[in-house]
């Protein structure tokens, strides 16, 4: 490690990391990471940013690059779709001289708002979503449970113009009756008043966000994805 970096951890903390990982400074260090299932070690790299932020690369086989926004995340995929394990115990990071230790036990954990960034798996979050026609004004439900769903909702949302006909081609026209505006959302579940937040509603992820697309929320979030 060059003499002098900053971090959001002290030199001292990261002598115990570096040699076989990164730090790069003062935007954020990698650590090889994994998690152990019953067919042997998924490895990773888990990325650390300086706003406390984790991101996870796993490379569980040649063909896996996923990158997962939290460790839980990474640590359900690599135990196979195990329901939300333990990532405090399950995730491993190396130390400088090759060995395993649990990432809870760790400086690394430190900054992390882990309640920010898993979202209870009893709330949705792609909530479904409702757009108006601009020639009847009839409003049309929309439900985002497949990345192909969120694309024609992701498209006809950002038409000014849209119509019945097309927003999504082939389902409805001007003269169908509209969806019940009691089928909406009403967002969190603990509060009634809430209509969308970042507990309740994804505000963006691979499924939802496309890197075909020119728009700025798509532009900002695959600029700002881990590589």
């Amino acid at each position: 490690m060059a003499q002098g970096t900053e971090t959001i951890f002290s030199n001292e903390e990261l002598s115990a990391f570096v040699g076989q990982n990164r730090v790069r400074a003062p935007h954020y260090i990698e650590v090889a990471c994994g998690c152990t299932n019953r067919l042997g070690d998924s490895m990773g790299i888990m990325r650390i940013s300086d706003d406390g932020t984790i991101h996870a690369t796993c490379h569980c086989n040649q063909g896996c690059n996923r990158v997962f926004n939290c460790p839980a995340k990474f640590a359900k995929h690599a135990l196979s779709g195990t329901s939300m394990p333990n990532w405090r115990k399950k995730v491993w990071v190396l130390n400088s001289m090759g060995e395993k230790i649990k990432l809870g036990e760790t400086c690394l954990v430190r900054f992390y708002k882990g309640d920010e960034y898993v979202r209870p798996r009893n709330l949705v979050s792609h909530r479904d979503e409702f757009l108006s026609c601009s020639v009847c004004n009839k409003v049309r439900h929309f439900e985002l449970r497949s990345k192909d769903e969120c694309r024609l909702y992701h498209d006809a949302a950002a038409r000014e113009t849209r119509t019945c006909s097309d927003m999504i081609p082939g389902r409805w026209t001007c003269e169908d009756l509209e969806a019940r505006r009691s089928r909406s959302h009403s967002g969190c579940r603990k509060n009634s008043k809430c209509k969308g937040c970042k507990h309740c509603v994804c505000f963006g992820c691979e499924m939802c966000r496309f890197e075909d697309c020119g728009c700025q929320m798509c532009t900002d979030f695959y600029a700002n994805a881990p590589n």
